[in-house]
């Protein structure tokens, strides 16, 4: 096994900062981490940062989220986990 940790609440300018990024850049880095045998994927998305109703654009970055967790897993095998 061989996993990184993405922290997606730096406050940086694209795409220095994970919390900027689209699909597309997100799969650009999965695909790379496959590449070098990296299998496993920790994710901090800041849900204890989020209201206990998430706005809208909360849920539009979750919504991301679940797409990069369901792309790292179907097309590059990764395990991955929420941290």
């Amino acid at each position: 096994m061989l996993g990184i940790y993405v922290h997606t609440n730096w406050a940086y300018n694209h795409p220095y900062a994970a919390r900027t990024w689209t699909v597309a850049d997100w799969e650009g880095y999965l695909e790379g981490l496959a590449a070098l045998g990296y299998d496993f994927l920790m994710i901090w998305p800041l849900l204890d940062c989020m209201p206990p109703e998430p706005t809208a654009s909360d849920r539009a970055y979750l919504d991301l989220i679940r797409q990069v967790i369901d792309r790292a897993r179907n097309r590059f095998g990764m395990r991955t986990v929420i941290v």
